[in-house]
């Protein structure tokens, strides 16, 4: 008899644990965050540098990390790659008419993100960001010679998330739109994963 009850016990306790390993976490007790995302509309891209308006761009390419403080505050980091293309004529004609400016944008941006909607599957957020750029460019100058300046520079750099959403648990799909340095519009995967907050 009392090999039965501890039988029982046994197969319950089992059917419990399987139960709670089956069951899917909710997203905002998962409190690492792994993402990589592609954006459009870099502040970069408006500003006119050297007296060059910009013509293309590769968008700006990012992958980041945050961690939950809780379940409403976040903080991580991102790092981001974008290139983009100018073209201007120029005054100083010992150089040429004119000439091309391509930035390779590079940008570290420590950020805070406020999850103000928790669903599930589902939540929204808000967020600011600020951080360095450093531009490697490429200067140019169409003349007989093809002469060239190449250069770097700091600016710094910032990114203001005005409404941002994730679907899904553990991994999931999210879109941002804001303005910054970064971008306007920005869309990518995101992972989370860790024990419950």
């Amino acid at each position: 008899m009392v090999l039965l009850v501890a039988g029982s016990y046994a197969m319950f306790g089992q059917t419990n644990d399987a139960k709670a390993k089956s069951t899917k976490q909710h997203q905002a007790e998962l409190y690492n965050n792994f993402y990589v995302s592609y954006g459009l509309g870099s502040l970069f891209y408006f500003i006119n540098h050297y007296d060059a308006t910009a013509d293309h761009t590769t968008g700006t390419f990012q992958l980041g990390y945050a961690r939950s403080l809780n379940k409403v505050v976040a903080v991580g980091f991102l790092l981001s790659y974008s290139s983009i293309g100018r073209s201007e004529e120029s005054d100083n004609h010992s150089y040429g008419n004119d000439y091309k400016v391509d930035d390779i944008l590079w940008q570290g941006i420590a950020n805070v993100r406020f999850q103000y909607l928790n669903r599930p599957s589902f939540c929204m957020y808000s967020g600011v960001g600020i951080g360095v750029t450093m531009d490697n460019y490429k200067r140019t100058y169409s003349s007989n010679s093809n002469s060239e300046k190449k250069g770097q520079n700091l600016y710094p750099a910032g990114q203001l998330t005005l409404l941002g959403f994730r679907i899904g648990r553990a991994l999931s799909f999210f879109g941002e739109f804001g303005v910054g340095t970064n971008s306007i519009i920005n869309a990518g995967i995101s992972y989370k994963f860790g024990d419950d907050l």
